[in-house]
């Protein structure tokens, strides 16, 4: 064991200590109607996890699914109207928690805040994807352990897990218990057993009204102890059986069933799934998209330079075209940039994305090196802020 990590781990002991003393007032508030409801939004993302969680004046985001999936996430943000975030908090380190940030990051969406696990493996801390996207925004991260509190509404949001570090990443995932609308929700993120097993017999595990259920729904979580000391009302799955065949897993629901959980998945849900908890009762329901407006025409991708990395969009037609939050993505090297706020295009004019290896300074900056390829094809796609693709310039 190196010393960073021994460090680590007699930090988080003391925090286990704290956090086991804390248990005594690790209670909903006295008056369930006297606290502000507490809603979690599993979106859906494919096999992912993006979630939502809000109470009060406090509104976090918890994971951000893979890249690819960006579309869905931007288009749920902008289907509720996010635009501000108390906090990102990334769970672990896999690409289908992780690979929105960057994304995330280079748009106009404020954030307070960036939030990570302080155990993690296979990547070094300047390459934390965290790191990486909240050094975009010239801000730091905060690395959660066991027994830290963020606010959140007239409750709570607190890290009861992971206790020790992990060589499995899904171990070192952050588990944390939602406090507020007069009750409890579970967030496992993508613990396995030997993270359940090690936080169940700490005794860290509270009975909640709501289980975001861990690791999509694999049959390597969720163990039928951890149900019956949760005993949820609702349970919520964040996975893709195209995507992931064996999720969610049989065993998983029917634990879930024998202890009469309603279970909602976001794969059945356009949008993703919405959990209310309002004085001490959880409701649920699938969402779907609202209206949205009709798809742009004439926005054209145009006069890529690889020499000079940078290409343009151009409009072709007769009115404005308002191309906040678009984003474009380059086919080989997967880099993605989301257009500020306040981007539009008048007829007939471009704009120019330069990036930091080009010589020229464009209307917008992708904050990126040598994105496009300078020998080898690399097809740019350009999607609208409801991850509609657009264009696309071969």
């Amino acid at each position: 064991m190196n010393a960073k990590r021994l460090i680590d781990e007699v930090i988080s002991m003391k925090k286990i200590l704290a956090l086991l003393l804390s248990l005594l007032t690790f209670s909903v508030p006295a008056s369930a109607e006297e606290a502000d409801a507490l809603t979690l939004f599993a979106i859906n993302v494919g096999k992912g996890d993006a979630l939502l969680l809000s109470s009060g004046e406090h509104t976090y985001l918890i994971d951000t699914g893979k890249a690819e999936h960006w579309g869905e996430l931007s288009r749920a943000l902008k289907t509720l109207g996010v635009t501000h975030l108390t906090g990102v908090i990334l769970t672990h380190t896999d690409k289908d928690h992780v690979g929105g940030a960057w994304a995330l990051a280079t748009s106009s969406i404020r954030v307070d805040g960036w939030y990570a696990s302080a155990f993690y493996e296979g990547v070094k801390e300047k390459k934390h994807p965290a790191v990486q996207a909240a050094a975009l925004r010239g801000q730091e991260v905060v690395w959660l352990r066991a027994g830290d509190v963020l606010p959140l509404g007239t409750g709570e949001l607190r890290v009861i897990g992971p206790l020790t570090a992990s060589e499995t990443e899904n171990c070192n995932s952050l588990v944390m218990v939602a406090v507020g609308g007069g009750g409890r929700m579970l967030l496992a993120g993508d613990m396995e057993h030997p993270e359940e097993f090690e936080l169940l017999n700490a005794g860290l595990i509270p009975q909640c009204e709501v289980l975001k259920v861990g690791n999509h729904g694999e049959e390597d979580a969720t163990s039928e102890a951890l149900v019956r000391y949760v005993q949820p009302k609702i349970a919520v799955i964040s996975t893709s059986t195209a995507e992931e065949p064996d999720t969610p897993s049989m065993t998983v629901l029917r634990h879930l069933r024998n202890r009469g959980a309603s279970i909602y998945e976001t794969q059945k849900a356009a949008c993703g799934v919405m959990v209310t908890l309002e004085n001490g009762e959880p409701t649920a329901q699938m969402m779907d998209y609202a209206s949205e407006p009709v798809l742009p025409a004439n926005i054209r991708l145009t006069d890529r330079e690889p020499e000079e990395d940078h290409i343009r969009i151009r409009n072709y037609g007769s009115a404005p075209v308002d191309v906040s939050g678009w984003y474009i993505v380059s086919d080989r090297g997967g880099e993605m940039f989301v257009l500020p706020e306040g981007t539009v295009i008048n007829p007939g004019e471009v704009c120019v994305i330069s990036t930091l290896s080009s010589s020229l300074t464009g209307d917008v900056v992708w904050p990126e090196e040598k994105v496009w390829h300078k020998s080898k094809d690399d097809a740019a796609y350009l999607y609208d802020v409801y991850g509609r693709l657009i264009d696309t310039l071969e």
